[in-house]
């Protein structure tokens, strides 16, 4: 059994509907807890917004660079691409596919967000409010993740889901202190993103996801 529990075990006296209208209140729920959240990590992680100072970084490859620090610190660092990070873009031609891709990609991302519990329970092991919020992403996210798998084993019942990873999926890279913190909310973005594009594509499945499906 993986981490998101036996999730066909757990599924078998829930309606398909059901699952659908719970799945897109939490992943609503996630996606203003996670909003939330990056707010707290920008302020307590001291990564307010920087001008006329230069910090190294990541490349779009994942290798470090000098970078200029200017503006918004969230929208020049926590939306950069990172190669070690998995997108929080979708793919795929139906509403089935495309909440598949989302439970994949999901389930990449978690492990991430382990990651930064352990990197901030290190760097910032007296601010519990900050590890206890991302301790519950952690646990909201793998519940959504076991809702996502119920519902595609009803609407795509021959298809197989892959196994969750257990571990981030690329190497990251060395990481200076302020890299994790960089790091942390990047991972942060990618989720609040992705929980958005997830409750979008649980909307346009309600005439699938029946009681009969």
């Amino acid at each position: 059994m993986n981490e998101f529990g036996n999730g066909t075990a757990q599924c078998i006296e829930k309606s398909c509907s059901k699952n659908l209208h719970k799945s897109i209140k939490l992943s609503k729920f996630v996606k203003r807890a996670t909003a939330e959240l990056i707010k707290t990590y920008v302020r307590t992680s001291s990564l307010a917004p920087l001008t006329n100072t230069h910090v190294d970084t990541f490349s779009p490859t994942g290798h470090i660079q000098p970078q200029a620090a200017q503006g918004n610190f969230a929208e020049q660092f926590c939306t950069m691409s990172m190669d070690s990070l998995p997108s929080s873009t979708l793919w795929g031609s139906s509403p089935a596919e495309r909440l598949q891709s989302a439970y994949i990609r999901l389930t990449e991302l978690l492990p991430h967000v382990t990651m930064v519990l352990q990197q901030q329970s290190d760097l910032n092991p007296y601010l519990g409010s900050l590890l206890s919020d991302l301790a519950r992403l952690v646990i909201h996210g793998r519940h959504l993740a076991l809702r996502l798998s119920c519902i595609l084993q009803k609407l795509q019942p021959n298809v197989a889901l892959p196994e969750p990873a257990v571990g981030p999926t690329a190497l990251l890279p060395p990481q200076n202190i302020f890299q994790q913190k960089v790091y942390g909310c990047a991972v942060l973005t990618r989720v609040q993103k992705l929980t958005l594009l997830t409750a979008s594509e649980l909307k346009s499945l309600r005439g699938q996801c029946t009681d009969k499906t």
